[in-house]
């Protein structure tokens, strides 16, 4: 009885396995060249943060690869202001892009001193997003906190939403109202948390200079209410 060998099995076998690692290398290749997002897939709004240790930034360029809003960087205590905060926010205008205003809360300026020289610089065009405090240090100290809430209510005097960086475990702590962002890699509780800085480390596809080191925000809401409350979401 004839035999029929199979000397060709493990050569086709050899080359389909190369074949199937090539390309899983270059879809790997590929993701890390995307926009980072967040891991949950129902995400409404992306936004990134915008200072002044980034070259110039395309905002038309930013608004056309995805990105629905940026939070400018403007003070930090009562003496230091962001170089690019006017002129990003100059430009802003003649985009679909949400903005708001972030402001790193110093221990060394009372609240009074940073309200007063953050309308100085900036005045009361913050954008429609809630102003951001970002607490410059991680020891939230009783002290400190009732510091940062004094900053609250002053511009909540101004009619002006203010969201802090903080965990939701302080609100006790903040007047009515405060909206509260979160960070860390799972999608937050909605009723506490009104975004979510879901990475540090991201990039934006298709916009020179947001290769990698990319502060990005997530709306922590439906498409609906985002666009009730902040303007309509860019493609």
């Amino acid at each position: 009885m004839k035999r029929f060998g199979h000397k060709f099995t493990l050569p086709l076998i050899l080359t389909a396995l190369v074949l199937a690692i090539a390309c899983l290398f270059i879809g790997f290749l590929n993701l890390k060249k995307q926009t980072t997002l967040p891991s949950n897939s129902n995400t409404s709004a992306i936004g990134i943060e915008l200072n002044q240790e980034f070259d110039y930034i395309d905002l038309h360029q930013l608004q056309d690869n995805g990105i629905s809003f940026v939070y400018l960087r403007s003070t930090q205590g009562r003496s230091y202001f962001d170089d690019n905060f006017l002129s990003y926010r100059d430009q802003i205008q003649g985009t679909n892009l949400a903005f708001g205003s972030e402001i790193y809360f110093s221990n060394e300026s009372t609240a009074r001193q940073q309200y007063e020289f953050f309308i100085k610089k900036v005045g009361l065009n913050t954008g429609s997003l809630p102003i951001l405090l970002q607490p410059v240090t991680d020891n939230l100290s009783k002290s400190y906190l009732k510091s940062m809430a004094k900053l609250v209510r002053l511009f909540q005097n101004c009619q002006k939403k203010v969201m802090v960086a903080v965990s939701y475990h302080y609100h006790s702590y903040f007047p009515a109202n405060t909206k509260f962002l979160t960070d860390g890699k799972k999608e937050p509780n909605k009723i506490n948390y009104s975004f979510w800085r879901y990475t540090t480390k991201g990039r934006v596809k298709g916009v020179a200079g947001l290769d990698n080191n990319v502060t990005m925000y997530s709306y922590n809401g439906s498409v609906a209410q985002y666009k009730q409350r902040y303007g309509q979401l860019t493609q």
